[in-house]
């Protein structure tokens, strides 16, 4: 068994495998079907190629071109399909179209313009792939995994110039035969698959894992954090006020008369009012602070680097406007009137944990309930940054506001 057998069997079993993707992934199934169909037309090409030179030449040469030049535009496809871009399919059938019919017209025999050609259309599709594809890979995966991506293309690109070049000088090597050169293009062949190959699944695997981590820390109805999420932002915050002297705050919220909305109009309008608080909360936090929903009706908003009694207070209160201005409609002209409970806190000496802010938080936040609710209360505090408010640590209620008096 030669090279070229190994370089395609190697492509057939990759075949298998993304075939075995296609089964188990369903999300990302016409991605994967495109590097199905990349390494079986690459594989029937590396075979054909491998029939040299008893095989016909218009099949051993001029079609097996023409199956390689498939192949890498499959790839690329399916790249673009894999990162949600929106495919170039008229540059790609202009590639297969016009590429397969230069092919025909150089014909099998005219050995140095043939790979010319492939190595131009192969450099083109790769550099294309590289232009299209290189912002939204860094978008969702981050610039090492992008750079991960982008050095092989870069390696196959200036392999094809090299290539190209040299068959226009009129120095071709011979795929065919046992010698250095052949070994070393079949060796080339062989690791560029396997690093293509190996890199999607890798970067499926990755996206899997960043989809898991995001359905286990992001509430479904509202798209915010859950509990879990917030729970880890909190633990963060925490270390770092501890370590550092960084303050932060806390905003926990209730939606008031929760249940009675939905005993009125049912759990449908219920679901539309925590929509409601979630737009309200993100579109008034910054990209520093983190918004949950802790659960049924109740909301969390961490705030790092950020005194309770000037930042939490005052982030508090337009919210609570901001809600207050919330339409919320059950049916045509019922209008849903969605008002919150509201309570402050943030971090001191004596806290164990970031659980003993989220306490007085809810403390704060259930005397508000029996103080009339749609309010914003704050219980004293001492924060923890050096000289900041210093020997002034209060207990109980030592804010409360309400209607004019929360702005």
């Amino acid at each position: 068994m030669n090279l070229p057998h190994l370089v395609g069997i190697q492509l057939f079993l990759y075949a298998a495998l993304w075939a075995l993707c296609a089964r188990i992934l369903v999300a990302e199934r016409r991605a994967v079907l495109h590097y199905l169909a990349y390494a079986l037309a690459a594989g029937v090409a590396i075979l054909l190629i491998s029939w040299r030179p008893d095989g016909p030449v218009w099949w051993t040469h001029t079609f097996s071109s023409m199956l390689n030049m498939l192949s890498l535009v499959l790839a690329r496809r399916g790249v673009e399909v894999f990162l949600q871009i929106r495919p170039r399919d008229l540059e790609h059938a202009l590639t297969v179209l016009l590429g397969s019919a230069m092919f025909v017209w150089v014909g099998p025999d005219d050995t140095s313009a043939r790979v010319a050609l492939g190595a131009g259309l192969a450099g083109a599709i790769l550099l294309g792939a590289v232009w299209s594809c290189w912002r939204p890979l860094r978008r969702e995966f981050g610039l090492r995994f992008t750079l991960m991506a982008a050095v092989p293309l870069a390696a196959m690109l200036l392999i094809n110039v090299e290539l190209g070049v040299s068959a226009l000088q009129g120095h071709v090597v011979v795929v065919e035969g046992s010698g250095m050169p052949q070994a070393i293009t079949w060796t080339v062949t062989l690791v560029s698959a396997a690093v293509f190959n190996f890199l999607f699944l890798f970067l499926l695997g990755l996206r899997m894992h960043h989809n898991l981590h995001r359905l286990a820390t992001q509430d479904p109805l509202t798209g915010l954090l859950n509990r879990r999420g917030m729970q880890t932002a909190l633990q963060k915050e925490w270390m770092r006020g501890k370590r550092y002297g960084d303050p932060f705050a806390v905003i926990s919220l209730d939606v008031d008369h929760f249940k009675r909305v939905n005993d009125q109009y049912g759990h449908d309008a219920g679901d539309r009012v925590l929509i409601a608080v979630a737009e309200v909360l993100k579109s008034h936090a910054r990209a520093s602070e983190h918004v949950a929903r802790m659960g049924g009706e109740e909301f969390l908003v961490l705030m790092p680097s950020a005194h309770a009694e000037t930042d939490g207070v005052a982030l508090a209160a337009r919210l609570r406007e901001a809600l207050n201005r919330t339409v919320v409609m059950a049916e045509v002209n019922t209008r849903i009137p969605v008002t919150a409970s509201w309570g402050v806190s943030g971090i001191l000496l004596q806290d164990a944990s970031h659980e003993d802010v989220l306490r007085r938080a809810d403390e704060a936040l259930y005397q508000g309930k029996r103080s009339g609710r749609d309010r914003v209360v704050l219980l004293g505090l001492q924060d923890l940054t050096p000289g900041a408010g210093a020997g002034r640590a209060d207990t109980g209620l030592a804010a409360g506001l309400r209607g004019d008096a929360a702005q």
